[in-house]
C-alpha cells in the first residue's frame, strides 16, 4: 500500500560547539548513529531507522546528551534488524493481498516478489516497488551502514527533489500489533489493573493495521494510538511496581510503545531537504542514508518527471546493489534472533520526549 508522503514542519537542527561558535547541523541522529547530510559524509556509525523522527522539536537532544550515550552501537543494529525484519513481514503481507486481488493462488506473492527482484517491468519501477526491494537489500542490517559510502554515484539535487517519498509504517504497525499480544505484555503491566488500558491499545493497534493495509493511517486513529499510549503510561506512574526488575522492563515498554506509536506519523523533514538548494550534487549514498534515518520508501510515480527520476535511479541501484552484495554471506537466521528486543532502543529517552505531557493551557 501506498502514500504520498507529505512535508510538514520544520526539523529541529543539532547545534554543534566548535571554536567558541554554534553551528546548525541538519542531522538524523544521536551521537554518530545518523544522516551525515546532503553535501557531507553518509553512513556516521551505525544508521538507526527513524532516529531522525526523534530530533524533531527536541532541540538540545545531541551528542552530548544522556540519550545520545545510551543509544551505542549494538543497540543501534538490534534496533535496525527489529524494524528490517518488521519491513520484510508487510511486505509479504502486500504480496500476497495483491495476489489475491489479481486471483491467483498464494505463491504468486512469492512469484511478484522475484519478478520485482529479478525483472521488473516499467510499472513495477514507476510504482516505486522494484526500487524498494533494492533499498530493503541495500539497507539489510547485516550490511555494515558505511558501505553506502561506496555508492558514489553523482545525482543532481533536482532528482531528489522529484522522488515522491512515503513513510515506511507498515513495518512499524505490524510489529507494534505482535508487541501488544496478550502474552507480550511484561508482568509490570499484567493483570486486571491494566486490562482496560491493553485492549484501548490492542484496539487502537488493530485500527491502525487495518487502514495501513488499505492505505494511510487516518490522523483520528494516530490520535486514539497516542491516546492509548498515554493511558497506558498514566496508569503505570500510578502503580509503579516495587520490584526493580519489574519497574525497569515496565518502564522500558512503556517508552517502546510511545516511541513506536511515533514512528506512524509522517517524519516532518523540510529543512532536510531544503538544503539540497545549496548543494548543486549530491549522492546516491546520501539518498540511501536519508531515507534510511527518516524510515522512508519510494512512493508511486504520479508524473512524468517523477518516472524519470525512477527510470534513472534504477539502474544506478541496481549496479550498487550488485556490488555491494558480491561478496556478502547473508544469514537470516542470525536477524531473527534479534527480533524480540524492541524496548532496549527506547531505554535511555526520558517518557517525557517521547510522550510529551501536554501543557496547562492545551488541557482547557
Amino acid at each position: 500500500m501506498h502514500r504520498r508522503f507529505r512535508l510538514a514542519l520544520a526539523l529541529t537542527v543539532v547545534m554543534a560547539a566548535s571554536a567558541g561558535q554554534a553551528h546548525a547541523q541538519y542531522y538524523g541522529g544521536y551521537g554518530g548513529y545518523g544522516w551525515g547530510g546532503w553535501g557531507g559524509e553518509t553512513a556516521q556509525g551505525s544508521i538507526a531507522r527513524g532516529l531522525g523522527f526523534y530530533n524533531i522539536g527536541a532541540g538540545i537532544y545531541n551528542k552530548d546528551t544522556a540519550v545520545a550515550n545510551s543509544i551505542n552501537a549494538d543497540t543501534i543494529m538490534r534496533w535496525n534488524q527489529y524494524v528490517w525484519l518488521g519491513q520484510q513481514e508487510a511486505n509479504k503481507r502486500e504480496y500476497l493481498r495483491r495476489a489475491r486481488r489479481e486471483q491467483r493462488d498464494s505463491k504468486s506473492g512469492d512469484a511478484i516478489y522475484k519478478r520485482l527482484l529479478e525483472s521488473p517491468s516499467a510499472s513495477d519501477i514507476s510504482s516505486g516497488d522494484a526500487l524498494n526491494v533494492i533499498l530493503e537489500q541495500i539497507t539489510d542490517p547485516r550490511i555494515h551502514s558505511s558501505a553506502l559510502r561506496l555508492a558514489n554515484q553523482s545525482l543532481e539535487s533536482d532528482v531528489i527533489n522529484n522522488i515522491p517519498f512515503q513513510n515506511a509504517s507498515e513495518g512499524i504497525t505490524l510489529s507494534l500489533n505482535q508487541l501488544t499480544a496478550q502474552e507480550g505484555w511484561p508482568l509490570a503491566l499484567q493483570g486486571d489493573t491494566f486490562a482496560e488500558e491493553r485492549a484501548a491499545y490492542q484496539e487502537a493497534i488493530a485500527d491502525a493495521l487495518k487502514e495501513d493495509e488499505e492505505g494511510e493511517i487516518s490522523p483520528a486513529t494516530l490520535a486514539k494510538v497516542r491516546a492509548a499510549a498515554s493511558r497506558v503510561r498514566v496508569k503505570f506512574e500510578a502503580n509503579r511496581p516495587k520490584d526493580p526488575k519489574a519497574l525497569v522492563d515496565g518502564e522500558n515498554y512503556v517508552k517502546a510503545l510511545s516511541g513506536m506509536a511515533r514512528m506512524l506519523e509522517n517524519p516532518q523533514t523540510e529543512q532536510v531537504l531544503s538544503k539540497l538548494k545549496e548543494v548543486k550534487k549530491t549522492t546516491l549514498g546520501n539518498l540511501l542514508g536519508f531515507m534510511h534515518t527518516y524510515n522512508l520508501r519510494f512512493g508511486p510515480a504520479k508524473t512524468p518527471e517523477q518516472r524519470a527520476v525512477y527510470q534513472g535511479l534504477y539502474p544506478l541501484m541496481a549496479t550498487q546493489r550488485d556490488t555491494l552484495l558480491k561478496d556478502v554471506k547473508l544469514d537470516q537466521g542470525e536477524l531473527a534472533a534479534a527480533k524480540n528486543r524492541p524496548t532496549d532502543f527506547f531505554s535511555g529517552m526520558h517518557l517525557d520526549y517521547l510522550d510529551p505531557k501536554p501543557k496547562q493551557d492545551e488541557k482547557k
